[in-house]
């Protein structure tokens, strides 16, 4: 019985390679993502923050209150910028997903086009070696007689 060997087995490794890969860029760009996210609510919470340190001075309030509107500014002109790039980030990660899913389906395609020859191969091994013993068995019975 001849072993069974598929000639598509590099494509196949390709794909998978290829599915690999798009899934790592996928996990980095959730992780970017969720960074940013994390980033977001930090900034949220540090300007949240900064009324309770402007409230609490009580020498120099005119110059406290123009550093924590600076402060202020720069907090929220980061969080626009961090909203932006979040927006990209998911934007790309829409993107990564669907190539994801893409190689996904190249890869399961050549799969089941794999197991479907090895299939056919057990199939075709099988009967030749049902005729190979009929066979065997057929010059068995004629040296008898």
């Amino acid at each position: 019985m001849k072993k069974f060997k598929f000639r598509l087995e590099n494509v196949l490794k390709v794909r998978t390679l290829r599915k690999k890969i798009a899934e790592r860029e996928a996990a980095a760009t959730q992780n970017s993502l969720n960074h940013t996210e994390r980033e977001i609510e930090n900034c949220r919470e540090a300007y949240a923050q900064s009324f309770e340190f402007r409230a609490a001075q009580r020498e120099n309030v005119a110059f406290w209150h123009e550093v924590a509107a600076r402060y202020q500014t720069a907090l929220k002109t980061r969080e626009q910028t961090l909203e932006d790039q979040k927006a990209r980030l998911q934007a790309q990660l829409d993107a990564q997903k669907k190539q994801l899913r893409r190689t996904l389906k190249e890869e399961r395609v050549l799969d089941n086009l794999k197991e479907h020859q090895r299939q056919e191969h057990q199939r075709e091994s099988m009967a030749e070696e049902q005729r190979e013993i009929e066979e065997i068995d057929i010059l068995k019975r004629g040296r008898k007689t």
